[in-house]
């Protein structure tokens, strides 16, 4: 295809993708209502759903997102912390220095919590970098600050959630000091990524793959040198619910593969919770973040208590506030459309944007439905849905993961893109500065995903343990921590002060990487150069360790 004809074809997809992310989700706050301007404050309403009336229950508990201070000074900043000309170039801040420059002040966070107790709310938290305020109460309070009701609704697709039925009102107490609100609708929600693989090893194209792979597997495939092998760095895994069976299936993953014990440390950020329905991501992603630099020297497992925007919020400030881990993966996203509608977007892109400004980096999967988001309900390896790109793979402050399939043939059939790899053109996030010159099939307008790609298809999958069981799985939530283990060993190797992913992802010459020009996504094709099903392409680890 060429790029006049590919570009024609990605304008036509993201001007479907509006015109069904309208029919999926109404925001129905009149554009005279200045609290549309909050987000969050809109009701989420899904086209087609049933009011059932007055919600059960009698509390709520929401975030406020205080807003930034000097936000132009803080993105003048991340601009001039990755220019190699400006004498700012790789002064990371601290935590500290950054609350000092950019958190909200003391004065601001003392008048929202003196307008709570005023109505009725309780202050359950505060985050480190006051920018989360985390508040309780009776529905009937919460809904007479902010002039709601709360209905319950059931979706065409049978999912029952909670929303404000009409705009909320920002209070006048409030005015200036909320960049969003999270937590008035639950159906803002992420969604886990692991594709198990399927019994035959025949797919349905005909193609018959090789095989799964192990982690020395990978390191041969993908040109992993001997040394440089993460020593002396700590990386992060976001994770969720009861961890104890993820953390068996480590040490188990670590003697059947003859790979060293990385000491694991859980951080609570919230209730202890019994979920263990994400135990085969975490055992993905705590397995292949540590099988790619196996001499790191700690994993942090960082627990939150659900699923909930809300709960993954509070997770990923942690990590970042803490500055513990300068590197994480997140295997799991939403639809951008519903991120934004629920104030997640917003509000989390604040966190990631002190992270970049901290020099730390969160690697996050692509998705598994191809140039398509699950919108509600959707079903992993299928590439079927509303057109558009997960967050936060979408945020420019995170480095997204696509995938691809190994054949194991010669080139360009050694690696193709998979078919349900995520992928395409941001419809809210700009394109951050590297990428948009990166040239390939970019269009250089909004936010490309994904940056890089990694091995993704179930049916050229992961040798996991899960449940004290060798199990294969694939999906892009297996590269997230795969390329968090590659950057470890390019820290180790730089000394750990490369900062921000994306940055030297764009820097890297075209060798580091392994170009796929085969395949697509269902909507987008690879091509030489970048593209929206493999970015930049697979790594040539030795290479990019090297170049870094």
């Amino acid at each position: 295809m060429t790029t006049n004809l590919m570009a024609r074809a990605c304008r036509a997809a993201l001007a479907a993708a509006l015109a069904c992310g309208a029919a999926f989700v109404t925001l129905a706050a009149s554009p005279a209502d200045a609290s549309a301007a909050v987000p969050g404050t809109a009701p989420t309403l899904v086209q087609g759903a049933t009011d059932l009336g007055p919600a059960p229950g009698a509390s709520v508990t929401l975030t406020l997102v205080l807003p930034l201070q000097d936000r132009a000074g803080l993105d003048q900043l991340l601009a001039s912390l990755y220019q190699p000309s400006s004498p700012d170039y790789h002064r990371f801040l601290t935590p500290a220095a950054f609350d000092t420059q950019f958190a909200p002040s003391p004065a601001t966070l003392a008048s929202v919590e003196s307008w709570a107790a005023s109505a009725g709310l309780s202050v359950v938290s505060v985050s480190a970098n006051r920018t989360l305020v985390r508040l309780s109460g009776p529905a009937s309070a919460v809904g007479r600050a902010f002039g709601v009701s709360f209905d319950q609704f059931r979706t065409p697709q049978g999912l029952t959630y909670v929303s404000n039925s009409t705009p909320a009102s920002v209070p006048a107490a409030l005015n200036g000091d909320l960049a969003a609100v999270v937590g008035l609708s639950s159906l803002g929600q992420v969604s886990l990524a692991p594709v198990l693989a399927p019994s035959s090893s025949a797919s349905s194209s005909g193609l018959a793959y090789p095989t799964s792979y192990d982690p020395q597997q990978f390191w041969s495939f993908y040109d992993a040198p001997a040394a440089h092998t993460g020593a002396g760095q700590t990386i992060a895994v976001l994770a969720e619910g009861d961890l104890s069976q993820p953390k068996a299936d480590l040490a188990t993953f670590e003697k059947t593969y003859g790979l060293p014990t990385v000491p694991w440390s859980t951080v609570a950020t919230g209730p202890a919770s019994s979920d263990t329905s994400g135990n085969d991501e975490w055992d993905l992603d705590t397995q292949y973040s540590t099988g790619m630099a196996q001499d790191v020297s700690s994993l942090l497992v960082y627990d939150a208590p659900s699923l909930s925007n809300s709960d993954i919020l509070n997770e990923m400030n942690t990590w970042v506030t803490g500055d513990q881990a300068k590197q994480a993966d997140f295997s799991a996203g939403e639809c951008e459309l519903l991120a934004d509608a629920s104030g997640f977007l917003t509000a989390n892109d604040q966190v990631l944007a002190q992270a970049v400004a901290q020099g730390q980096t969160l690697f996050t999967a692509a998705g598994d439905t191809g140039a398509f988001c699950p919108a509600l309900v959707g079903v992993n390896g299928v590439p079927a849905g509303l057109p558009n790109v997960n967050y936060p793979a979408s945020s420019p402050y995170a480095v997204g993961v696509g995938g691809t399939t190994i054949l194991g043939g010669p080139a360009p059939l050694r690696e193709i893109g998979w078919y349900a790899g995520g992928g395409g053109e941001s419809l809210l996030e700009p394109a951050p500065a590297d990428q948009a010159a990166v040239g390939g099939s970019s269009l250089g307008v909004t936010r490309g995903v994904p940056d890089v790609a990694f091995d993704a298809d179930p049916e050229s999958g992961f040798d996991v343990i899960v449940g004290g069981q060798p199990t294969v799985v694939g999906g892009t939530s297996g590269g997230g921590p795969s390329w968090l283990g590659i950057w470890a060993r390019a820290q180790a190797d730089h000394g750990g002060g490369l900062g921000f992913a994306g940055d030297t992802v764009y820097a890297e010459p075209a060798s580091a990487f392994n170009d796929i020009t085969v395949g697509d996504n269902g909507i987008y094709p690879c091509t030489p150069g970048y593209d929206y099903v493999t970015g930049r392409g697979t790594p040539d680890i030795a290479a990019f360790v090297a170049d870094a």
